[in-house]
């Protein structure tokens, strides 16, 4: 071996002596009080998907909670509850048109009505609703995953209003929030 292959070995093997070899390991527990820290905020409320995707009609009315789009048919006004589901309206007498019951459709963000059919998105699927009798109204047909950006992305994905919430799991399904201590992780502006 020559002196100078000798002697850049000698220099590797030094070099490589410096080196820190390290394991990874896991992270301590967070220490209380340093980020994240918990705040007043949102906690989402997770549902199993079929009772998710349930249509139910109910004769009494609800506040508005988030309202969308207005479609009047006949004498009724649907507006919609975005995420929550679609307020009827009794429209006979414009001047005193009154609020007569709710359909319950979660994940729901848009509504179209065309011969006594009520067609709207529960999460990511296309539901059709018969609306011609308004006591029994009651779900026709739905095709499943249609809206594949509403699977996780429906208007139930972030709270009601603004501040810190805890993010959701995105293999779950997001079916309301609930106020409670969480940590600092999403924020809705």
């Amino acid at each position: 071996m020559t002196t100078a292959k000798c002697l850049l070995l000698f220099v590797v093997i030094a070099l490589t002596s410096c080196w820190k070899w390290e394991h990874p390991r896991p992270s301590p527990d967070p220490v209380p009080g340093v980020y994240p820290k918990k705040v007043w905020g949102y906690k989402p409320v997770y549902g199993t998907e079929a009772e998710s995707k349930k249509i139910l009609y109910s004769p009494n009315p609800e506040n508005v909670i988030s309202a969308g789009n207005i479609y009047a048919y006949h004498n009724y006004i649907f507006q919609m509850d975005a995420g929550r589901g679609i307020h009827v309206i009794d429209n006979t007498t414009p001047s005193s048109a009154t609020r007569i019951g709710f359909i319950t459709v979660k994940g729901c963000a848009q509504i179209s009505i065309k011969d006594q059919k009520l067609f709207t998105n529960s999460y990511d699927d296309l539901v059709v609703i018969d609306i011609s009798d308004l006591n029994n109204m009651h779900e026709i047909s739905r095709l499943n995953s249609v809206f594949t950006e509403y699977r996780y992305y429906s208007p139930l994905a972030q709270p009601p209003a603004p501040g810190y919430y805890e993010c959701p799991a995105y293999d779950k399904f997001v079916v309301g929030w609930v106020q409670d201590s969480v940590y600092q992780s999403c924020y809705k502006y």
